[in-house]
């Protein structure tokens, strides 16, 4: 009798916010903050209102998720660390609550958690993910502003928005390589 042997399926996951659609209800952030337990007065994914920032409609905001990482590049521990499907994540038992991460993020989208004694921010909900299901954000998200994109699969929609221009990241110019992009405007 044979063994059957699963194939490793590879990701590269990216988030798609189309601003479009997002009304600034806040489901999203609510669902972050009640599904990874975020101390109250932090946040690991949030709404920044029109005009914050010059914008002029409601933007999302969290771990950008970025390829070229500062936060990565500056913990000493190697505790933060981009995964091979491109969730950057920390390990907590190799973190020593250094803090350069926070100091070294160019979003903000970092907090020091104190009863935990350490840095945390948005993982993509990597625990659901892993299960097979959406980030918490993306399956509460009203509007449906919200998509997981996985860039490795060339008939993903949410990728494909990507693809083609209509979704780009915030601030390219700091050369972070952020998996964050954003539809803006029609």
């Amino acid at each position: 009798m044979r063994t059957a042997t699963k194939t490793a399926v590879r990701h590269q996951y990216a988030l798609v916010v189309d601003t479009n659609k997002c009304i600034g209800c806040e489901a999203c952030s609510v669902a972050c903050r009640v599904e990874n337990e975020v101390p109250a007065g932090h946040w690991r994914s949030r709404i920044v209102p029109p005009t914050s920032g010059g914008s002029k409609v409601p933007m999302k905001w969290s771990c950008m998720h970025c390829a070229d990482a500062p936060c990565v590049q500056v913990c000493p521990t190697k505790a933060t660390y981009r995964r091979s499907d491109g969730i950057v994540v920390i390990d907590a038992a190799k973190c020593v609550g250094c803090k350069y991460c926070i100091v070294a993020c160019p979003y903000g989208a970092r907090y020091f958690d104190e009863k935990a004694g350490l840095p945390d921010k948005c993982d993509l909900c990597v625990d659901r993910l892993d299960s097979g299901l959406e980030p918490a954000c993306v399956q509460t998200c009203v509007g449906r502003a919200l998509a997981l994109a996985d860039l490795a699969d060339p008939s993903d929609e949410a990728a494909a928005r990507i693809r083609s221009g209509e979704a780009g990241p915030l601030h390219p110019e700091l050369g972070t390589k952020p998996s964050v992009y954003y539809v803006v405007g029609k």
